[in-house]
């Protein structure tokens, strides 16, 4: 009864900590796990997940029919996406400044790194825009810009001719709201989902081995993490508008930071998050509706800062000099197309987005991010971090500067 009523931050807390006394529990031997374990922590991950892309798509129609009625769509969407996409290049320039500043130690050289699975931009175009629609239901957690872009223009025909629309609207509208309460109970019964996914964790990085060639990024990753989490993000919410306390905001950001850490995957937190946004930093429902998917795959700053910073750790390995004016700028650019193109597929992790970033490049560092494979699983728990606190700051921001957004008081928070 008591673990009913405690605030979701302190479920998902005891959630990680029991995963962490199981861990200490198990003997040395079993470094990384057993097969049971890992089908415990797959199918914890699944559920998590199981209700987020009907939450997310079914509340793109209805949002999107709404604010067009209200004349609110067309240029918040854009300065959205504006926003979200000008994150991206700052990020990505300040994870490549911070990078050749303290140049990380060269990473080795060596082909038995590991390996990473690849992307092809032009397939990705084209399964962006399938010849049949009903083929993007099936792969949307692998590719979710086809369904979301099919969500948006669905609810933009029933702007159209609002009147034809009407009896439908009833419909998405129950859909819409049976999707989020399912979501919910996902987010009340996490707490218990992260002890398998936690325990796997902790297993996962004993088993890891970090040579002294990789202290560098470690350490520029997890302490900008910290950095950017408790002092850059609160400061960037209150220069760019926002009036709210940070500090009770980001009290406020526990439960999905803590989802974000102790899992590694977007899919797992991401219906926390959305919640908290919607039920702690009191964004309304029609905007977060339609903000969220568009920070999903645009918003990804964290992403963004990780990918920029390693791979200049990448080519100071291959290269004794630093990157050219041009070199510099076109990492730059590339990293964001990267962190959006990978961002769209939900699964993708940093160093896939690394990887994209590399090929892009070319110049023969298209295999770079294989050496990276040994902190694959620390640069993704940073970069996530850091994704879910600016997804959360900038989505309450952007409601509040639009009059979307309720005031909620810490003694209320879910």
């Amino acid at each position: 009864m008591l673990f009913c009523t405690m605030k979701l931050w302190l479920k998902y807390a005891f959630g990680i900590i029991m995963g962490a006394i199981l861990y200490l529990a198990l003997p040395p031997s079993m470094i990384q796990g057993t097969p049971f374990i890992s089908f415990l922590a797959e199918i914890a991950q699944n559920i998590g997940a199981y209700a987020l892309i009907l939450t997310l798509i079914a509340g793109i129609p209805i949002s999107t029919f709404r604010l067009s009625e209200r004349g609110l769509f067309f240029k918040p969407l854009l300065r959205t996406l504006l926003f979200f996409l000008a994150s991206l290049l700052v990020a990505s320039l300040l994870g490549v400044i911070i990078a050749l500043i303290f140049r990380p130690a060269p990473l080795p050289l060596v082909s038995e790194s590991g390996t990473i699975r690849s992307l092809d931009p032009l397939d990705l175009i084209r399964a962006t825009f399938p010849s049949n629609i009903f083929s993007t239901f099936a792969g949307a957690e692998t590719w979710f810009l086809p369904l979301a872009l099919f969500a948006l223009a669905f609810g933009l025909a029933l702007a159209h001719d609002p009147v034809m629309s009407r009896p439908i609207l009833p419909v998405l509208d129950v859909i819409s709201r049976a999707a989020y309460l399912i979501n919910t109970f996902i987010s009340e019964i996490l707490g218990i989902l992260i002890i398998p996914v936690s325990l796997y964790l902790f297993l996962n990085l004993r088993s890891a081995r970090f040579p002294a060639e990789y202290q560098g990024i470690i350490v520029v990753s997890v302490t900008a993490t910290f950095i950017f989490i408790l002092g850059i993000f609160p400061l960037m919410y209150r220069l760019l508008g926002g009036r709210r306390n940070p500090y009770t905001m980001l009290y406020g950001m526990l439960g999905p930071l803590l989802a974000s850490g102790a899992s590694s995957s977007i899919l797992f937190s991401s219906g926390t998050t959305l919640r908290h946004i919607s039920e702690n930093l009191g964004v309304k429902r029609d905007s977060n509706a339609l903000m969220f998917p568009t920070a999903l795959i645009a918003g990804r700053v964290g992403s963004a800062f990780i990918t920029a910073a390693s791979f200049i750790a990448i080519f100071l390995s291959y290269s004794r000099n630093s990157p050219s004016i041009g070199q510099f700028a076109g990492i730059v650019i590339l990293v964001p197309v990267a962190v959006v193109v990978g961002a769209s597929g939900l699964k993708s992790n940093v160093v896939l987005m690394i990887g994209l970033t590399a090929a892009l490049f070319g110049q023969g560092f298209q295999n770079g991010a294989s050496l990276l494979v040994p902190v694959a699983l620390l640069l993704s728990v940073c970069a996530l971090l850091l994704d879910a606190a600016w997804i959360m700051f900038s989505i309450s921001l952007l409601g509040e500067l639009r009059g979307e957004r309720s005031s909620k008081k810490a003694r209320n928070f879910i």
